[in-house]
């Protein structure tokens, strides 16, 4: 009878360890953002015991308050790794849960993130070996550059994202074109209708243009370059591409309208 008890317990222990990684892969993206919310929130609570411990440390500089300094700073440490690793799971199932995003790129970006994800994990093994300040400071410092790569994947990604949204974008202002340029060769008074269609190519045009650069731009955010450079330059060209496609959907309802009124005399 004595034993009923431990078997059941081992029981619920294997439910528990096979359920728990369920219930994290059927987060959805609205879950996954609040989950770093949260953990952002910790991080920063735990930052501010450890800046606190510091200030106590220099009051009272005893081996009690050198002790404090290192475990708040192991806590911080931690903190700041479960926020990475939680704005990296969000940023997936962001990209998982579009189904404007094609295969192959959903592929790239979960791959970025399961290497970054093994990233943390070594990190945290780091913070696991940290005994003394001079320890503490050495992570921190391997964190940063550690953090860095990851900035770079993620910042890489969503361009690339970005870039394949503007080019849907893009495609269906062209289809619009040529739906309407069909309409406009059918009509006698159509010079002034084939003109602000031309102008929308135009500036379609220019719009592919500039989100060919922005591709090129992101896909040179590397780690060891420059990074930060690249990517504010995709984020231009794609910010000069919106405006190109404004314009050109502006020209096509111009053209729309045209269109109606030639139909109605």
């Amino acid at each position: 009878m004595k034993s009923r008890p431990l078997s059941l317990l081992i029981v619920l222990l294997c439910l528990l360890i096979v359920l728990q990684p369920l219930s994290a892969s059927a987060l959805t993206a609205g879950e996954a953002k609040q989950a770093w919310r949260t953990a952002k929130s910790q991080s920063r609570d735990m930052q501010e015991a450890h800046r606190q411990a510091k200030v106590d440390w220099a009051a009272d500089q005893t081996p009690e308050n050198n002790q404090l300094v290192i475990d708040t700073g192991k806590e911080a440490l931690y903190a700041a790794l479960d926020e990475a690793e939680a704005w990296l799971i969000w940023k997936q199932l962001e990209v998982e849960e579009n189904p404007d995003i094609p295969d192959d790129l959903k592929t790239s970006v979960s791959d970025d993130v399961d290497e970054n994800l093994g990233k943390i994990d070594d990190l945290r093994e780091d913070v696991d070996a940290v005994e003394t300040r001079l320890d503490l400071g050495l992570t921190f410092l391997k964190m940063v550059g550690k953090y860095l790569e990851l900035l770079t994947d993620v910042a890489r990604d969503s361009g690339l994202v970005w870039v394949y949204t503007a080019g849907t974008y893009a495609d269906t202002i062209e289809a619009y074109e040529a739906d309407l340029r069909e309409a406009a060769e059918t009509m006698p008074e159509n010079g002034e209708i084939l003109a602000k269609l031309d102008q929308a190519d135009v500036k379609l045009l220019n719009a592919r243009e500039n989100i060919a650069d922005a591709e090129r731009e992101y896909l040179s955010v590397k780690a060891g370059g420059t990074p930060l450079i690249s990517f504010s330059n995709g984020n231009n060209y794609l910010k000069i591409a919106r405006g190109n496609m404004l314009s050109a959907q502006g020209y096509l309802n111009q053209a729309y309208g045209l269109i109606v009124a030639g139909g109605r005399t």
